[in-house]
């Protein structure tokens, strides 16, 4: 029986999942077709950008990576690359509507996977914002930004917040103003008390200031600076602000009743989603566990099992995912320093260091596209 996967998303879990299918569940289904639907021809290493927003730091080629290329091993009877962004789902009919250029086409499923991930407000380049062109065009705008400005402004206590402002703060401390704005006491407040404090204490050694127990309000940037209101009514300016919070599913192409009252898509234990047989998903744009690469990566080898089993005539094989319990963050701050938490564990800045503050990951991309691993993962 021909089966035809449609996976939506060539993020890190998209393409660990279309590589997982293609080199193991193949095989033993002949007729099976994927079919990896994305914006973008590149996929884009933001793990990275943290670092990447400042001039000079990553070339684009470290960042960017083609990723038709690392599939050109499959058949063409077993794989198809389609450029064109996903505008909308019929779960009725098994149908997939993407823009391609100028046209809408129609694809049918038998199984889709949604993995089209989550992306700030703004249209930062911390994520992909749209074709690679848009992509790389915002970043480098942004790092030019960055090379001329005095002044620097970071909303957002959680890791993108601390690792950007340790980033810059590293580079630009004793040249630029670098001012991170936290609600709460300490930044990475989910974590252990004495995480939030090590990294409050590393960026103020890098001369980041660190605005307390307050948030954003409001903003005007049509002056020469970005005008920022606080929560006590106080205005401040900078000339970049890069807000680093609120980050949101993309799933405006979903149907309503498949999104929670957030945007997340809403998915079981197995990865379906709520209420659907051939409908899955994996990673940020899901509600199943909290917007972490770590967690994606876990579920984009879980629902490739899963889908393995279903594929394969084993449905009884599918298993529930156990979403975990305790954070599991290393979070850097600049190229020397971090901190984070495993489990119960603080971990300690060296092994932070060690594990991810020198590269950022970035030797793992190639692989990833090449269907080598996903980031820790092999595939």
């Amino acid at each position: 029986m021909a089966e035809t996967v449609v996976i939506i998303g060539a993020g890190y879990a998209g393409i660990g999942t279309a590589h997982k299918l293609l080199k193991y569940t193949k095989p033993k289904v002949k007729q099976l077709k994927v079919i990896l639907v994305s914006p973008t021809t590149h996929h884009y290493w933001n793990i990275a950008a943290v670092r990447g927003i400042l001039p000079g730091e990553f070339a684009d080629s470290d960042l960017f990576h083609p990723i038709e290329p690392g599939f050109e091993h499959y058949s063409t009877n077993n794989f198809e690359f389609m450029l064109g962004a996903a505008t909308g789902i019929d779960p009725t009919t098994n149908s997939v509507y993407v823009t391609v250029a100028t046209d809408i086409k129609t694809i049918t499923y038998t199984h889709l996977v949604i993995a089209t991930g989550s992306s700030y407000p703004g249209r930062l380049p911390f994520t992909t914002v749209g074709t690679y062109e848009d992509s790389i065009n915002a970043l480098h705008y942004l790092q030019s930004n960055v090379r001329n400005a005095k002044s620097i402004i970071i909303a957002g206590g959680g890791p993108t917040g601390v690792e950007t402002a340790g980033e810059l703060g590293y580079a630009y401390g004793d040249s630029k103003q670098i001012t991170l704005i936290i609600e709460g006491d300490k930044p990475l407040p989910f974590l252990r008390p004495e995480v939030g404090k090590t990294a409050a204490l590393e960026l103020e050694r890098l001369q980041v200031k660190i605005v307390r127990g307050l948030r954003v309000t409001s903003v005007d940037d049509t002056g020469d600076k970005t005008s920022i209101t606080l929560s006590d009514g106080k205005t401040i300016a900078a000339d970049i602000y890069l807000p680093l919070y609120g980050m949101r599913p993309n799933s405006s192409f979903l149907p309503g009743q498949l999104m929670d009252d957030r945007g997340n898509l809403k998915l079981d234990r197995t990865l379906r989603a709520t209420g659907l047989k051939n409908v899955w998903g994996a990673g940020d744009v899901g509600n199943v566990e909290a917007k972490q690469l770590i967690y994606a990566e876990r579920q984009a080898l879980h629902l490739a099992d899963n889908l393995d089993a279903v594929l394969t005539g084993n449905p009884e094989n599918v298993k529930k995912l156990k979403p975990t319990a305790t954070p599991q963050v290393f979070v850097t701050i600049g190229k020397k320093k971090g901190t984070g938490q495993y489990n119960w564990i603080k971990v300690p800045s060296l092994v932070v260091n060690a594990a991810k503050g020198k590269t950022l990951f970035t030797e793992k991309a190639s692989g990833l596209v090449a269907g080598r691993n996903i980031v820790r993962s092999s595939i």
